[in-house]
């Protein structure tokens, strides 16, 4: 009975390892493509980053240079992108978080 009861053992183990290996992978492929955008009030100007916080996209609508002044629209662009960084970041930490807490 006992050999049973180790193999069933190994089997369930066997199963679990392989369980998380798929999630794993498939939390790879979520993080590697990643994005998020963060706009600005008036939603004229639109910044994308990835998961790096590098910026992937900028979007320009047409009344953004009315909108933004020159002097104005490079640190607007910037904050845009810490926004969007920020947010994946705390999305990512929640989701550390909640994968830490035992069911």
């Amino acid at each position: 009975m006992a050999v049973l009861n180790g193999a069933c053992g190994a089997d369930a183990l066997l199963a679990e390892v392989e369980r998380r290996e798929a999630e794993l992978a498939r939390l790879d492929a979520e993080f590697r493509t990643a994005r998020v955008t963060a706009r600005s009030h008036d939603r004229t100007v639109a910044v994308t980053v990835d998961v790096r916080g590098h910026v992937v996209e900028v979007d320009l609508a047409p009344a953004s240079a009315r909108a933004h002044p020159p002097e104005r629209l490079g640190p607007l662009i910037v904050e845009l992108a810490e926004r969007a960084a920020d947010s994946l970041h705390e999305h990512y930490a929640r989701r550390a978080e909640l994968a830490r807490t035992p069911a």
